[in-house]
């Protein structure tokens, strides 16, 4: 399915972010990486992403940063009682859940029915392909970081990595985040159970992918910005097409703090609050969404 060919001369901020936090948790060393198999890895996801102003390399770094945050400064790891695959397989999802990203969304490729909606039956069709196109990759030893593990583990970490990508797809939030209260309200020994602890996973990337609302504001305007930017660009593309405009992608009809209150209130706050239950460092991340949140109230851009 991978047809690109791999290169090894992207060495931006994903592969420096990846490679700093492998040494840091030690991964080389417990897992029996070599070293320059997994710069080849490393530097072919970043060469993966496209430079879309959204969805390119820098997210991928961001999100595999957050992930490890949330792991160690959040308290996942002892919380939720991982292990060591459970944190690679965390870390690898984090750097490759928008590998090979176009930068139109689910939505998009459904209605024009695309190559990837066709090949994915319209279900989780991006993240279906981020997954796909990494594990073939991984198929050339030259890029394969779990060659050294039993097949047994690697079939564990494949389905826990796989579990954590197609989480990300916001068309199975509802789903996703219901299961996940539910289970929370019955207790937090997640521990106990792999599915619990995969769902805890799901949680962390999903919080990750999403975590700009919950930083200091000149960081949350910031990637905001450039999602809007990919959102009109998207929006442009349907123009052009003739076909109906999706909603807040529309440059010359702004609604940005419409559509962000909106996303706060429905989606991020509740989520947020909810993993801080469980996870109670990770509260700070709600007082920042609400202070965000505030912004828009003199900063309306639909006036």
């Amino acid at each position: 399915m991978c047809t690109r060919t791999p290169r090894t001369n992207a060495q931006g901020g994903l592969f420096y972010t990846a490679y700093a936090l492998f040494m840091r948790w030690d991964f080389m060393r417990k897992f029996n990486i070599d070293e320059q198999v997994a710069i080849n890895f490393f530097s072919s996801v970043e060469n993966g992403y496209h430079p879309n102003p959204y969805h390119n390399s820098m997210h991928g770094a961001d999100v595999l940063h957050v992930m490890h945050f949330i792991l160690q400064s959040g308290g996942l790891k002892d919380t939720a009682q991982l292990n060591d695959e459970d944190c690679l397989a965390c870390l690898i999802a984090g750097m490759i859940h928008d590998f090979d990203h176009p930068g139109l969304n689910n939505n998009y490729h459904v209605k024009v029915q695309s190559y990837l909606a066709t090949l994915y039956n319209d279900r989780s069709i991006l993240e279906n392909h981020h997954c796909a196109e990494v594990f073939d990759l991984m198929k050339n030893p030259h890029y394969n970081i779990l060659a050294s593990l039993p097949e047994t583990k690697v079939r564990d970490m494949r389905e826990t990595i796989i579990e954590m990508v197609l989480s990300t797809d916001m068309g199975l939030h509802a789903k996703i985040f219901g299961t996940w209260k539910r289970r929370i309200g019955q207790d937090h020994d997640l521990h106990k159970r792999k599915d619990d602890q995969r769902l805890a996973l799901s949680m962390a990337i999903k919080m990750s992918d999403i975590s700009n609302c919950g930083r200091p504001e000149f960081l949350y305007l910031k990637w905001g910005a450039k999602l809007n930017e990919e959102f009109f660009l998207q929006g442009d593309n349907e123009r052009n097409r003739g076909d109906p405009m999706s909603p807040f992608m529309d440059r010359f009809q702004p609604s940005v703090a419409k559509s962000q209150i909106a996303f706060m209130n429905y989606i991020v706050i509740p989520m947020f609050e909810s993993i801080s239950e469980y996870l109670p460092q990770m509260h700070f991340s709600v007082d920042h969404c609400e202070s965000n949140k505030s912004y828009w109230a003199s900063n309306d851009d639909s006036l």
